[in-house]
């Protein structure tokens, strides 16, 4: 679907969700990804609609595939983790694979409810080191 036959709500989350992988993309360069996970005092908790959680999602997916050079999952990871802050069921996981010829990988997810939302691979071997709340 083209950009403009969306409704307002989905162009704004959308150009929204660009704006912040965008500026993870840049931030992620010069930034240790420590800085990022910092235990802060904890605010009044509130939840975010379920369209917009539903929104901010498929938007951060059709610019993860869609955009030339892409997003990493944990630069779209720390987006909707931003995006939807307010949310105290989200949770941002890292994981890491260690494959059967030695290679490393790793890899970032978001759970909301204890459920995969954004990220999930099938058969999903990730060792998890991180659990964000």
């Amino acid at each position: 679907m083209k950009f403009w036959q969306l409704n307002t709500r989905r162009k704004k989350s959308l150009v929204e969700a660009l704006l912040v992988l965008s500026a993870y993309k840049v931030i992620l360069i010069f930034l240790p990804f420590r800085h990022f996970v910092k235990n802060g005092k904890k605010t009044a908790i509130t939840t975010e609609s379920e369209e917009r959680l539903e929104d901010i999602i498929w938007a951060i997916t059709v610019l993860g595939n869609r955009m030339p050079l892409g997003f990493t999952c944990l630069v779209q990871a720390l987006s909707v983790k931003w995006l939807l802050r307010n949310n105290y069921n989200l949770q941002l996981h890292i994981g890491v694979s260690k494959s059967n010829d030695h290679q490393f990988s790793a890899h970032a997810w978001i759970t909301h409810d204890d459920k995969i939302i954004l990220g999930g691979q099938k058969n999903q071997v990730y060792e998890p080191i991180l659990n964000w709340k």
